[in-house]
């Protein structure tokens, strides 16, 4: 669905990505690894258009396009930043409210949030409350149900672990495991997080000095070899 083909990229003068090749598939979860510094972060910008390259191309469904995240949010790809990034001050509800700020008419919302309620329960006493009053758990949860009132083919995530208690890492984990396989939408996760994401993950990438050092399936001998070289 989603491809990055011989990418460079960096800020300004200090490049970060050499030479970097991905193919990311709907209906699997694949996981971005690599020790701080290695280019995971601004991989998942050149892939949601938030960066662009110095070199290379960005193809979605095989087709080479200028990227950015507007045109990928109106064509089901969206990405749930490091932070959960929800907006404090405004209800749940609102916050899931706002990504749909770009539809023709929002007279079906209430039928969508019943639908995504329906894969976020947790939330449903929460939705008059302001999102910073959550535990960090549950505001990735509202990030995810913010992306996912849209029925996304793809979802980009930037850490999501980051800053939660061990118990609620696992929920976050096997939540992404469950919507995937119940709607069928592809996920890319950047995440440090791995032995309790690895075994979820049908695929696996590891940067390392801002180059590709490994893909493949997230299993097996010939991955644990490689993460103890990238990460010792």
């Amino acid at each position: 669905m989603l491809t990055l083909k011989k990418i460079d990229a960096g800020y300004g003068k200090k490049q970060v990505l050499r030479d970097v090749s991905v193919n990311f598939e709907n209906k699997a979860i694949t996981v971005v690894m690599g020790p701080n510094g290695a280019g995971k972060s601004t991989l998942l910008k050149v892939a949601f258009g938030l960066l662009k390259p110095y070199k290379g191309e960005v193809l979605f469904e095989d087709k080479t396009v200028k990227a950015s995240p507007q045109m990928f949010v109106k064509n089901g790809i969206f990405m749930v930043p490091q932070g959960r990034r929800v907006f404090k001050d405004m209800t749940v509800r609102e916050n899931i409210e706002l990504a749909t700020h770009f539809w023709k008419s929002r007279q079906n919302f209430e039928t969508e949030l019943e639908r995504v309620l329906t894969d976020f329960e947790e939330l449903k006493p929460f939705l008059k409350m302001p999102a910073g009053n959550l535990s960090g758990g549950q505001q990735q949860m509202v990030a995810l149900a913010r992306a996912f009132i849209n029925k996304p083919k793809m979802v980009l995530m930037d850490e999501p672990s980051i800053g939660l208690a061990p118990k609620l890492i696992n929920d976050i984990f096997y939540k992404i495991k469950e919507i995937k396989d119940k709607t069928g939408a592809g996920f890319v996760i950047v995440e440090h997080n791995l032995k309790t994401l690895l075994p979820l993950t049908d695929y696996a990438y590891i940067l390392k000095d801002g180059k590709v050092a490994y893909d493949g399936k997230s299993e097996g001998s010939v991955l644990e070899k490689m993460m103890n070289t990238v990460f010792e």
